[in-house]
């Protein structure tokens, strides 16, 4: 008699063990300076590439006053993160000063990281003044993912519980 087994691997939640939000300058431009290009979503998984990350976030508030005040953003204190067991995800979004990416979902299916992002809708926030060339992140420092990392992104509403 034979027994055959079959075993189904379940999608795993991956823990967040730290959490960042703020305002980002865009990672480039075309030719004319009118869209921004460069990446949307980033794997850091080096000191390096944290620094170059950090790099981008602006040391100064955004503000009309002169001289602006010192940006609050946790980032630029660089708080430590040990790449040998953790890694940074980033979601960027380049369109909006004011309503930043969301991470609905991290989870490890076989050997995928699948990183589900929200970009809220605009709303109001369209109308207000945006500098050009800054937008928002969101960023998740998570346990380090030896496989593939798929980021699935979509734009609309978030749902009642990531308001």
């Amino acid at each position: 008699m034979t027994i055959t087994m079959s075993v189904v691997l379940a999608e795993v939640a991956v823990p967040v063990v730290a959490s960042y939000e703020g305002r980002i300058r865009a990672m480039g431009f075309d030719r004319n300076f009118r869209k921004v290009t460069g990446p949307t979503e980033l794997i850091i998984k080096t000191q390096a590439d944290y620094e170059a990350f950090v790099g981008k976030i602006p040391k100064r508030t955004i503000t009309k006053t002169n001289p602006a005040p010192p940006s609050k953003d946790p980032l630029l204190k660089k708080p430590p993160i040990d790449f040998t067991k953790h890694m940074m995800l980033a979601a960027i979004r380049p369109d909006s000063m004011y309503v930043s990416p969301k991470f609905e979902s991290l989870i490890v299916d076989k050997d995928t990281l699948r990183v589900n992002i929200l970009d809220p809708d605009l709303g109001e926030t369209k109308f207000l003044n945006q500098m050009q060339g800054i937008g928002t992140y969101k960023a998740v420092v998570v346990p380090k993912h030896k496989g593939l990392v798929q980021f699935l992104r979509k734009k609309g509403r978030p749902g009642p519980s990531e308001k």
